[in-house]
């Protein structure tokens, strides 16, 4: 028996968030000067989703590891960012 199977390569955030959300892109922009090119490529470009509603964000990130450096780390500066009171971070 043959499976066939579809996978689409990684596209980072800030191209999805281009087409999908681009009200996002100056809040984003704005984090990343904050974070530095660095952490910003390495954290929040390799979210799996990024979704704000009101004072909520929520960032599906693809690595455990990587949920909790933006917790401890940058948690402050993402809610500066992009406005928000209440931010949820959950890994896949």
């Amino acid at each position: 028996m043959e499976i066939n199977r579809y996978s689409e390569p990684f596209t980072p955030l800030t191209e999805r968030v281009l087409k999908e959300d681009p009200l996002l892109l100056p809040a984003l922009e704005q984090l990343q000067e904050v974070m530095g090119q660095e952490s910003f490529e390495q954290y929040i470009n390799t979210l799996a989703a990024l979704r704000k509603s009101g004072d909520h964000l929520l960032m599906i990130s693809r690595k455990e590891i990587y949920r909790s450096i933006l917790m401890s780390r940058f948690l402050p500066a993402i809610k500066a960012c992009f406005a928000v009171r209440f931010v949820r971070i959950v890994s896949q």
